[in-house]
């Protein structure tokens, strides 16, 4: 499963919830997209699928 759509049916659940919006990273990083989104962190930055917070986040439920 995506980790998009784990992190909607976990927000469904109430298990997890989307951070606190945050401002890109000064200087940005080469890997920065400014076109992407991710649900997660509420910004731009990188895709949902691709963060590595959020897979973290649900392991921690796991574990």
């Amino acid at each position: 499963m995506p980790l998009s759509r784990a992190f909607q049916k976990l927000v469904k659940e109430g298990l997890l919830t989307a951070l606190a919006p945050r401002p890109p990273p000064q200087p940005l990083p080469p890997q920065f997209r400014m076109d992407l989104h991710y649900a997660y962190h509420q910004g731009p930055g990188h895709d949902t699928d691709r963060c590595s917070a959020l897979r973290h986040a649900i392991q921690d439920l796991i574990d």
